[in-house]
């Protein structure tokens, strides 16, 4: 009856991404400092207190009181500053520049992490969580046309900002099954969902200030929106451990297509499947690496399709009181590079960094093209 029950979790997953939607809003949610540091890791990263926003199954392979916290934010770009380092008072290269116009971005987000998993008890594992996300996407639009005068004030184009701010209160179960040939945990999480979502486009011309442009996308993140929905996400996930020291773990998020509504605009979140595999080398140290199995569709303002897959690895050596991880990842369906992460942790405090190999250039200085921030902590007893 167990193994059958196990075998429904797995078929769930697959029946839950074959009537995926082709619509998407974002890519897979990394939470926290601990998978940041690590390369975006976390899928069967058992000594992890975020679990619950990885793969739900993880409260079960490795029971216990978790808690965590974690704040930070990332931006990335894409063509956007390569077209502010353009004479915008003597365009003289059209061609280049309505390149440039046809596929460039900038995108913020900004998020705030808590989760508690309680201790184990008679019945399996409970924990619950909160996650309030704050994403900005920026574009510039139009074309100059083949008739262009050097004078940018006369064409259409524009600078466009939407932003959309999700609230998640994941709640959290698994169960954790001992077999022969090792122990399989199945787990579930049912969030409830609540998102809000503003737009708006001014005039692009010669006056347009480039020093600001971070800043104004920055502050759309935290910008005050009045269309708000509601709604709910359901995610399934396992893990099978042959060994104790060894882990493989499967999830599926939002497999049921969470939707919001904004008047003439909808967001559909479209289901996404990870695999991941984590190694305990010893008492403290862990290494784990992740891969998207899904093409994930990234939500941007350009015509053209933004889409993710990301694959990456880490180490973590934990001493309790002190904490160290470095990470690489790639995005397959990006061109932003490897990129590379790093974190550092005593007790309850952890930093950690990531930054993308690739890089962009600016008022003659070089820039990477993705940079991440979290600070954060926790404990796992």
């Amino acid at each position: 009856m167990k193994s059958r029950s196990f075998g429904s979790v797995i078929s769930a997953i697959v029946l839950g991404l074959s009537s995926a939607s082709t619509l998407s809003a974002m890519e897979f949610n990394e939470v926290g400092h601990k998978a940041l540091g690590m390369g975006g890791v976390g899928v069967a990263v058992k000594n992890s207190p975020y679990g619950l926003f990885f793969n739900p199954a993880l409260l079960g392979a490795k029971p216990g009181t978790k808690i965590g916290y974690s704040i930070g934010g990332a931006i990335s770009h894409k063509n956007m500053f390569e077209l502010l380092n353009y004479n915008l008072g003597a365009i003289s290269d059209v061609n280049g520049f309505n390149d440039l116009l046809k596929n460039n971005n900038v995108n913020a987000k900004f998020q705030v992490a808590l989760v508690l998993q309680l201790p184990e008890t008679t019945f399996g594992n409970f924990a619950i969580g909160y996650t309030g996300s704050g994403y900005a996407f920026a574009s510039f639009g139009g074309y100059l046309p083949s008739s262009f005068n050097g004078n940018i004030n006369s064409a259409n184009l524009t600078f466009d900002v939407k932003s959309i701010d999700i609230t998640e209160i994941p709640i959290g179960y698994a169960y954790k099954f001992q077999t022969p040939v090792g122990n399989l945990s199945a787990g579930i999480a049912v969030k409830f969902m609540n998102a809000s979502f503003g737009s708006r486009s001014t005039k692009f011309d010669q006056n347009f200030n480039k020093n600001d442009l971070e800043n104004t996308v920055i502050k759309d993140v935290f910008k005050v929106v009045n269309n708000k929905d509601s709604s709910f996400g359901v995610d399934l996930g396992v893990t099978y451990a042959p060994r104790e020291n060894f882990t493989i773990g499967l999830v599926g998020k939002n497999l049921n297509t969470p939707t919001f509504s904004f008047g003439d605009s909808q967001i559909k979140v479209r289901p996404q499947a990870r695999l991941g595999i984590g190694y305990e080398l010893g008492k403290y140290v862990t290494i784990a690496a992740d891969a998207d199995l899904t093409n994930n569709d990234v939500w941007n303002l350009t015509n053209s399709k933004l889409q993710s897959q990301k694959m990456g690895v880490g180490v973590d050596v934990d001493f309790a009181f002190f904490d160290i991880r470095a990470g690489v990842a790639k995005d397959l369906r990006q061109d932003n590079g490897a990129i590379l992460s790093a974190g550092l942790g005593l007790g309850f405090i952890d930093v950690a960094v990531a930054f993308s190999t690739q890089k962009g250039e600016f008022n003659g200085n070089t820039i990477p093209q993705y940079v991440a921030l979290q600070i954060g902590g926790g404990f796992v007893f």
